[in-house]
């Protein structure tokens, strides 16, 4: 018999590392929306739509050896937890993240809720948006 609720003690992690390498952590900002969570009423922040601009990866063949495609304009969201409700960023501004928060990103299946503690222009020597 198996064990109920065994999520309880199970754990998926996402490999941000191997991600923002592998992508240069460079990404072209789509849009944003405000987001402050249910559960947690101070994580507060704006969850953005990214498109992938690199992705040096060699991602294998598929069943039939057709080499698979990379994630090159694909689009993804992250929630950004920096307690602001709107950022300074504007379509097509190239960007990257900052901070991943693994104790707050879940990979769920397929399904990947990503949150960073910032995001910033790429070129911008501070860290500021």
């Amino acid at each position: 018999m198996a064990i109920q609720n065994s999520w309880v003690y199970t754990k998926t992690t996402f490999n941000d590392e191997a991600f923002l390498k592998a992508t240069n952590n460079t990404f072209q900002f789509v849009s944003q929306k405000p987001y402050q969570s249910k559960k947690n009423p101070e994580d507060k922040g704006v969850i953005v739509t990214l498109l992938i601009l690199h992705d040096n990866t060699d991602y294998g063949k598929d069943k039939n050896g057709r080499k698979r495609e990379n994630n090159v304009l694909q689009t993804f969201d992250v929630t950004i937890l920096n307690g602001h409700s709107e950022l300074p960023l504007k379509k097509g501004d190239k960007v990257s993240l900052v901070g991943f928060m693994p104790e707050k990103s879940y990979v769920i299946g397929f399904d990947l809720l990503l949150r960073f503690r910032d995001i910033k222009k790429v070129g911008d020597l501070n860290g500021k948006n």
